[in-house]
């Protein structure tokens, strides 16, 4: 199994926390074909939630890094990095 971009974990972790529409979710999959209405109804909230993050996983993990960075800055994320001195010089040194 291929790990997973960590950078695709952090932005689909962002999407449900701020979205958290299982209605929403449930409609999406419908509209894509995914289940029929009454497979979609019987699913549970904790199940269609489960469909939504594995959907959105597989969805950005076939984008480019430009593209992950373009959905970061639309989910508003920010990333903060604190580096010794000693981390920050061999940082320098490698790049």
């Amino acid at each position: 199994m291929p790990n997973i971009n960590p950078m695709v974990s952090t932005i689909v972790q962002q999407i449900m926390v701020t979205e958290n529409d299982t209605a929403a979710w449930r409609r999406e999959l419908i509209r894509n074909h995914i289940f029929d209405a009454q497979e979609a109804k019987d699913l549970s909230e904790r199940e269609i939630s489960l469909i939504h993050h594995a959907l959105l996983t597989q969805r950005f993990s076939q984008m480019s890094s430009d593209e992950l960075l373009q959905e970061a800055k639309k989910q508003k994320l920010q990333y903060h990095v604190q580096l010794e001195t000693d981390q920050f010089q061999m940082g320098a040194v490698c790049y």
